[in-house]
């Protein structure tokens, strides 16, 4: 499985914000997550300026815990709704794979088990990697962008 390597520039993104601790996630816990947005998607549709879903998973001041947003992609000076959360997913440098719905947690495994170990670039974990879902999943891929940056340099060798 090899990525196609692209330069994203910064979005905002609307939508249900979670926090999660790293290790506890499972199909189940996305699915609640999901399930809430999708009782506030016509709210979010409303002021979305593409037909497509994100799931960003944002770096916290604790290592431990990342934060989780299923939304769409909206201006950045949308005002959030009442329970509701914006936030800014920064540009750079991602290796973007493709999967269907069903393969993500699989997907995810290799990239950091199997492909990242042997990249040329490494993982950035000073950014937040985000899913894009395609109106219909069940036609087109999820793609899975993974912020890279230049492996850094080996001194001693």
């Amino acid at each position: 499985m090899t990525p196609r390597m692209t330069t994203c520039g910064a979005f905002a993104v609307l939508g249900v914000a979670r926090r999660i601790d790293r290790g506890s996630e499972s199909p189940e816990l996305f699915a609640r997550i999901w399930k809430t947005f999708e009782s506030r998607r016509r709210e979010i549709e409303s002021v979305a300026t593409q037909q497509t879903y994100f799931g960003v998973s944002l770096p916290t001041d604790d290592e431990r815990v990342t934060e989780y947003v299923a939304g769409m992609s909206i201006a950045p000076d949308t005002l959030a709704p009442e329970g509701l959360e914006t936030r800014t997913v920064q540009g750079g440098e991602y290796a973007v794979f493709e999967c269907r719905v069903e393969a993500i947690g699989t997907t995810y495994q290799h990239v950091f088990g199997v492909w990242l170990p042997k990249a040329t670039v490494q993982f950035d974990s000073e950014r937040p990697s985000f899913e894009q879902y395609p109106e219909n999943v069940a036609e087109k891929p999820v793609r899975l962008h993974i912020p890279v940056r230049p492996l850094a340099a080996q001194f001693g060798r």
